[in-house]
């Protein structure tokens, strides 16, 4: 239950770039399901996409939290 109120709290103080990252990650992501889908569902190859994009946007993420951490202190 603090996990939660922590998240919550961390997502009221994002900015509103990463916000707009998080939500074109995941719009693009669906669209890359869905042509891959289309164009070779045997293939899963946006699998490696997501990971990949995932991760540089949890790298960017965790840098700003702990930046804006030190900034406070």
């Amino acid at each position: 239950m603090e996990t939660v109120r922590k998240l919550e709290r961390i997502a009221r103080r994002l900015p509103s770039y990463l916000k707009f990252r998080i939500i074109q990650y995941v719009v693009m992501n669906l669209f890359l399901v869905l042509l891959n889908y289309v164009t070779s569902p045997n293939c899963w190859w946006v699998g490696w996409v997501a990971f990949g994009w995932g991760l540089s946007l949890s790298i960017e993420i965790i840098s700003w939290y702990y930046t804006n951490k030190e900034e406070k202190r």
